[in-house]
Parts: C-alpha cells; sequence; structure tokens
C-alpha cells in the first residue's frame, strides 16, 4: 500500500465535499432515492495504491488491479450489493524496504522483492447518502469480506523466499465520493479479515529480514477509483 498516495487522496476527496457544500447549501444526511437507483447499474475500476508503488510498471494479466460490482435495483434489496476486487501485483524492492509504506518487516530490507495476489467478494450494504443537488454524493459503505491472500518474498542475496497462501472472513469499510453520477473515489478504503487457514506461519526470517506480522490478522489500506453505468 502507500500511506501518502491515499493521505493526499482523502484530502482532496475532504476539499470537495466543503466546495459542494458551500454551493449547494446546508441539508440533512438522508437516504436517496435518485433516478440512477432505479437503473441498472455496473460498477469497474482499479486500485491506486498497489499499483502507484511500483509506479505502474510492467502492466498486464499477472500485474494488475481490478474491481467490479453493482448496487441492487428491487426495492427490497436496493440497500444492498456486491463487488469483486482483484489484485495481484509485483511489489518493488523500494515500496518494501520503506518503512512508512510496509509495516512489519525487521532487520535489512534491502534485497527483498516479492508479490502479491489479494482476491476479496464484498457483500455491500448502502444505509446512507449525502447529497448536494445532483453532481455530488457521499456514502458510508460497510461491507462482509470473503477473501483469498497469497503473500511472496524473497531475500535475493540469499535466495530464500517465504510463500504464504490464506484465506480470510472480515469486512471493508469505504466512504465513497461520486461525482455526477459516474465518477467515483474511495478512500479511504479499510480491508480487514481474520485468517481462518493458511498453509503455514505468516511470521518467517529470509535473509537478513525478518516479517513480524499479526499472524492471524489481515490488513490493507485501499484507495479505489472507478466509473459507475447504467443502462
Amino acid at each position: 500500500m502507500n500511506v501518502k498516495s491515499t493521505v493526499i487522496l482523502m484530502v482532496l476527496g475532504a476539499n470537495l465535499v466543503i466546495d459542494a457544500q458551500a454551493f449547494a447549501g446546508d441539508g440533512p444526511t438522508e437516504d436517496i432515492k435518485s433516478n440512477s437507483k432505479s437503473q441498472n447499474n455496473l460498477e469497474i475500476g482499479f486500485e491506486f495504491n498497489e499499483l502507484a508503488q511500483n509506479n505502474f510498471n510492467d502492466l498486464g494479466s499477472s500485474n494488475y488491479t481490478f474491481f467490479v460490482g453493482q448496487q441492487f435495483t428491487k426495492n427490497t434489496l436496493d440497500k444492498w450489493g456486491w463487488r469483486f476486487l482483484s489484485i495481484k501485483v509485483d511489489l518493488s524492492n523500494d515500496h518494501l524496504k520503506n518503512e512508512n509504506e510496509v509495516c512489519c518487516i525487521d532487520g535489512n530490507r534491502e534485497n527483498l522483492v516479492g508479490k502479491l495476489n489479494m482476491q476479496r467478494i464484498y457483500f455491500d450494504y448502502y444505509p446512507l447518502a449525502w447529497i448536494k443537488k445532483t453532481h455530488f454524493k457521499m456514502e458510508f459503505i460497510p461491507s462482509f469480506a470473503i477473501g483469498y491472500n497469497n503473500w511472496y518474498l524473497k531475500e535475493t542475496k540469499a535466495n530464500e523466499d517465504h510463500d504464504v497462501v490464506a484465506y480470510t472472513i472480515g469486512g471493508n469499510f469505504r466512504l465513497k465520493f461520486t461525482f455526477y453520477d459516474r465518477f467515483f473515489v474511495e478512500v479511504p478504503n479499510i480491508d480487514l479479515g481474520v485468517i481462518v487457514q493458511k498453509n503455514k506461519d505468516v511470521n518467517a526470517t529470509i535473509g537478513e529480514a525478518t516479517i513480524d506480522r499479526p499472524e492471524y490478522i489481515s490488513f490493507n489500506l485501499l484507495t479505489t477509483l472507478g466509473y459507475r453505468f447504467t443502462f
């Protein structure tokens, strides 16, 4: 994850909320019954942080982020939705050795490289939305999550690696800013899970680096950007 990028986007989002309030006037938080909710919809987009940590290099079938989902439109289900998120990226050495971006690794990080494979199915709940006129909407969306994780790290000097596969159940909490009912950014986007099955201990020592992360907790700070189609 790239914490600096997330913080910048959070500040931009906050400024946009203030601007929207300034010209739209005061108004209460309320359920939104917009025309778009009654239309079929599909949202697609990508996760920004994990691509930015490697400067968007070598994008392709083995190095990408992507999500797709929708909010249901039937009246009895219109507060619910789903999303599938897929992240499969190379982790750069610059990212891994930066203690401000990657925690829980002690010792010498100079020779570390890695890969992250993170797959999620989210069941979303849309409780409240705050709309200012028709061009701006802010929502808090909690989700139930089922996850697959593959964390791979290699210490190239010692030629030692650590390859963990883990399955999680947990939640996701995101603040969503939508513009003109089309473009949206979600920040913060917090993915939190409990590891229910794994192929080995999460912690290990490879070369001069010691992995010392929570044994049964998965945590990711994401930034997602996307576009909403209606039809």
